[in-house]
């Protein structure tokens, strides 16, 4: 099925659909029409029965009957269990005389209570019969046989019903795969237009919108890729910002490791100076750092090594790591433990960047809450500039006081990926930091 285009793998699920819908509605048709006119020809075999039995008892030394039965004939038994009268312009001799043999084995010879013994219609080839074994006085009896061509009267009462029934099938199944062919035709030409729009978003560098109108759900498939094609420009442009961005940033330290290398070497400065290479060489290091944490958040697996991580125990060993590095005071209100299901060095690295984040700024004192399943950090610096507010967690995002770099985004990224929410706030005497369920 793969090997064939769309619209005609539409067209031969339909045909094939049709045509098995015909087959077993033929059937079920052709047996509920067998099964009502079979009915039928009991009940009009059952008064032929009771019109040739009447008019036979009226005068069974002469019995003259003219009936004209289209399906129907009968047979007559006299008391010797010979053929005393009979009729077959209808059923023909052989089904006679086979009938005959019939009742004669199974019902004439037979001992019975009462006066008659039934004989229940039933079918012998394409033939059906019925009728009685009448006691006249003692054994002396005799018999009255019905019989129909019942195929035949089924086939006169159905008709031309089959023939006419497959002919509208078949109109159905023509004009059916023309609608299904101009219809899948319309939405394969949809999608090919999704095609070239997904092939020219490449070469123009995502920047027209791609809006195909069609049905509801290639309208919304239209939606979602035109949704992705924004988010592949959007992180085009992130990388971009970031590659210049990192330029600039590796850029300072490196300049002023080289160039004090050189006054060394050319006996410019003393080995003091090497304290100046070594504190850039460390900065260096961070951002070297910062860019390999940025880039595994990106390729972290939500179900790598998660385990319930209580907060507590995380906040307190990132504040024994900072304590000494910030003439600030930083306070701990921890009401309650919240554990959640994440990674324990990726949390750790979380709050850091806050905390780091937060020295650069500070004053006077960091406070740090957990309570209720929400964490916060406070810092009495300077409030962040109300226009970055909402872009503060993007890579590099630059304010009129500085740059940001990467510590902010990995903290957005990570909790992203862990199902927790970062916000950043402006309070009358700081900044505040909130982490808390999505």
């Amino acid at each position: 099925m793969n090997n064939f285009k769309l619209a005609s793998q539409v067209n031969m699920i339909f045909s094939f659909v049709t045509i098995l819908g015909c087959i077993v509605f033929l059937f079920v048709l052709n047996l509920s029409f067998t099964k009502g006119y079979e009915n039928q020809n009991i009940v009009y075999l059952e008064n032929f029965y009771n019109k040739v039995k009447n008019r036979y008892e009226e005068n069974p030394s002469y019995f003259d009957f003219e009936y004209e039965a289209v399906y129907n004939d009968y047979i007559i038994l006299n008391t010797l269990g010979y053929i005393d009268t009979y009729k077959n312009t209808n059923v023909g001799q052989k089904n006679i005389l086979d009938v005959y043999d019939l009742v004669m084995d199974e019902y004439f010879y037979q001992d019975f209570e009462g006066k008659t013994l039934p004989i229940k219609y039933q079918k012998y080839n394409n033939i059906s019969f019925m009728g009685e074994v009448i006691r006249i006085d003692g054994n002396v009896k005799y018999a009255i046989i019905v019989l129909s061509d019942t195929d035949k009267y089924i086939k006169d009462m159905t008709g031309d019903i089959p023939f006419y029934t497959t002919l509208a099938f078949l109109n159905i199944l023509v004009l059916g795969n023309v609608i299904i062919w101009l219809w899948s035709t319309n939405t394969v030409t949809k999608l090919k237009d999704l095609k070239n729009a997904i092939d020219a978003m490449v070469k123009d560098d995502y920047k027209n919108e791609i809006k195909v109108a069609g049905a509801q759900e290639i309208n919304e498939l239209s939606l979602a890729i035109d949704k992705m094609r924004q988010e592949i420009k959007k992180n085009e442009e992130t990388k971009k910002d970031m590659i210049q961005n990192l330029g600039h940033d590796l850029k300072t330290p490196i300049a002023v490791i080289k160039s004090y290398a050189e006054a060394i070497l050319d006996g410019i400065e003393d080995k003091e100076a090497a304290n100046l290479i070594i504190k850039q060489a460390d900065i260096l290091n961070n951002k070297v750092k910062q860019i390999i944490e940025y880039s595994k958040v990106g390729y972290m697996k939500l179900d790598e090594n998660l385990e319930e991580v209580s907060m507590k125990e995380v906040i307190q060993q990132v504040v024994d790591h900072y304590k000494y590095l910030t003439h600030a005071q930083i306070i701990v209100d921890v009401e309650s433990d919240w554990k959640h299901l994440m990674v324990r060095e990726n949390f750790y690295i979380v709050v850091s960047n806050i905390i780091d984040n937060a020295i650069r700024y500070v004053e006077t004192k960091i406070v740090i809450q957990l309570k209720n399943k929400k964490l916060t950090i406070f810092n009495d610096g300077e409030h962040i500039e109300t226009e970055i507010l909402h872009s503060l967690f993007k890579p590099y995002e630059k304010g009129s006081k500085g740059q940001f770099g990467l510590g902010l985004a990995i903290v957005k990224e990570t909790l992203d990926h862990f199902g927790l929410r970062v916000t950043a706030q402006n309070h009358h005497n700081g900044v505040l930091f909130t982490i808390e369920p999505q």
